[in-house]
């Protein structure tokens, strides 16, 4: 997402004439006001691992998720999706035909722009011997997006504004922020070399009708490139593998020939290249086992081999052939022939509450986006979310999905009460998604530290399992969220009762998938010493010296070195 930037009001006097500098227009997500809207009606579908609501025509909407599916197929062929980020929730793809915008809509956040367009005169002084003038701020001018892609924790949702006349497939692509956040928000986190090596690979690519096409491999420059293509031999060579899987840069040489941290770069392309499509794909299914295991296991020289079938060294000089092969080849990837035809788009009329659950869903994930790129209108779009729930509530509607979405809307506004209504509501109607089941337990375990059930600001064991019911059905979702396992030791951290190292075993789970999250390591040891396992709470203590950068970090860590010196020695 686009950081917000800020805008500073300049003003320059020249005699009695105020010029005021013209901030930058801003780009919104789109503010649908379906009352002034008329058209055909949304219509629903689900595809694998989808749910997709549109307002376009049939025939288009079937065209774009086809496009879609086929352009994830595809990236499936150089990315499998087990190293991609996974969600337990579907997806949502929401198309809007460009014609059916309501201009209603646009009138709407002009209108709300131009009452904050004059300001009072009191804010500004007048100018050196006049009167009567008043400086007017300039309204920033605003666009709409027309696709854009929100995700939460635990889900994510495109919108996209259609044209039905002007709709052209082969232009649509999967864009690298996309890829990018598929590969990065993995979770465990895929190595280093996987994520710089893939991405570089993946901005060299292009698609074209049902192929995607791999250009050339650059090296390091396209000076560089041109050596290894005269002669590789007068090239920056390929760096020993044992030392670029540790993340040691390059040696530049005398005079710096390269820049070690584009070489080491250029390596990692060059690696994924030669995994994915050297000797026609045959190392393609070790090279992702290699990824995946890497990401738990580290990138040892151990692994490699096991997964490969050969050590460091026989890479080493496999990748060093393919070098020069790799910058004068164009690979080209295709969907198999025998690869399963997805199935028909079964469309229908989305019921009300579809409608509000999917697209209020979509409004609750603009309002803290607007809120960075233009605060004043923030709340309106809050209120347009929370309308948007309310008609299928208001008639009656208690799909436990619907219940939790509006919950995570309130939670987001900060309205605790009014969001463990509605989530207490949902628990007791069916699952819950991973974020609203951590955000019922953190209710929860601030309503159970209210009226603790033991004295001393503890809370009892019946209280303990009601927090932890909710969380542990978070952890067996995807994505795994490193907030559920810290407040899981949040709430052993208050327990009246004794934890045995089984119930803290799932705060090693958390560590070992997010051992970078120092918050999550630092509470885990806390609290594993708080409950008599002194040996676990230092080995914990480590990690977490590696990564606590902040000051309170470092006061906690330097006070568990305390406690931890005064455990009796075995």
């Amino acid at each position: 997402m686009n950081a917000l930037r800020q805008i500073g009001l300049a003003l320059v006097w020249t005699g009695a004439l105020l010029a005021a500098e013209e901030p930058p227009p801003v780009a919104l997500p789109p503010f649908l006001v379906e009352e002034a809207s008329k058209g055909p009606p949304w219509r629903y579908a689900t595809a694998p691992g989808y749910e997709i609501l549109s307002r376009c025509g049939d025939s288009v909407t079937r065209r774009v998720v086809a496009t879609h599916q086929r352009l994830h197929q595809l990236l499936a062929e150089v990315l499998p999706p087990a190293l991609q980020f996974q969600c337990t929730l579907p997806r949502t793809l929401i198309l809007y035909d460009e014609e059916l915008q309501p201009a209603a809509s646009r009138e709407v956040i002009a209108r709300l722009l131009r009452q904050d367009a004059v300001a009072p005169a009191d804010d500004f002084p007048a100018p050196p011997g006049g009167r009567g003038f008043r400086p007017v701020m300039p309204t920033r001018r605003m666009s709409f997006l027309p696709n854009l892609r929100l995700w939460d924790r635990d889900a994510m949702t495109v919108f996209m504004i259609v044209r039905r006349d002007d709709f052209d497939a082969d232009r649509l692509t999967l864009t690298t922020d996309y890829i990018s956040f598929l590969v990065k928000n993995r979770v465990p986190s895929l190595p280093p070399w996987f994520v710089a090596g893939f991405l570089t690979l993946y901005g060299q690519m292009h698609n074209e009708g049902e192929r995607l096409v791999l250009d050339e491999l650059e090296w390091i420059s396209p000076a560089h490139t041109a050596a290894v293509k005269r002669d590789p031999k007068t090239a920056p060579p390929v760096q020993p593998l044992a030392d670029f899987l540790a993340l040691r840069m390059p040696a530049p040489g005398e005079p710096p020939a390269f820049e070690p941290m584009k070489a080491w770069q250029a390596q990692a392309a060059l690696l994924a290249r030669w995994g994915i499509e050297a000797d026609g794909g045959a190392h393609r299914a070790a090279f992702w086992k290699f990824a995946e295991r890497a990401a738990v296991h580290g990138s040892n020289a151990d692994l490699f081999a096991e997964c490969f079938g050969f050590d460091l060294a026989a890479a080493h000089a496999k990748l060093t052939a393919y070098l020069a092969v790799a910058v004068r080849r164009t690979a080209v990837f295709r969907i198999p022939r025998d690869a399963p035809k997805p199935a028909p788009l079964a469309l229908r009329n989305a019921t009300d509450t579809e409608i509000a659950r999917l697209k209020g869903d979509w409004e609750r994930l603009e309002v803290p986006y607007v809120k960075r790129l233009e605060p004043r209108l923030a709340e309106k779009y809050l209120e347009q979310a929370r309308r948007t729930f309310r008609r299928a509530y208001d008639r009656g509607d208690r799909d436990p999905r619907l219940l939790a979405a509006m919950g995570l809307c309130e939670a987001d506004a900060g309205d605790d009460a009014a969001a463990s209504e509605l989530l207490e509501a949902a628990a007791m109607l069916g699952a819950l998604r991973p974020r609203a089941n951590h955000e019922l337990a953190r209710l929860r375990l601030a309503a159970a530290r209210a009226q603790p059930g033991r004295p001393g600001a503890l809370i009892d064991t019946e209280q303990v399992a009601e927090i932890l019911k909710p969380l542990f059905a978070a952890r067996a979702a995807e994505p795994p969220l490193p907030e559920v396992y810290e407040l899981i030791a949040d709430v052993w951290a208050v327990s009246a009762t004794k934890a045995t190292r089984g119930h803290l075993a799932v705060l090693d789970e958390g560590v070992r998938l997010f051992p970078r999250r120092a918050a999550l390591v630092l509470r885990a040891a806390e609290v594993n010493l708080r409950h008599g396992y002194p040996a676990e709470a230092a080995v914990l203590a480590e990690l977490a010296e590696k990564f606590s950068g902040d000051e309170d970090g470092r006061v906690r860590l330097a006070a568990l070195r305390d406690a931890l010196a005064k455990e009796p020695r075995e």
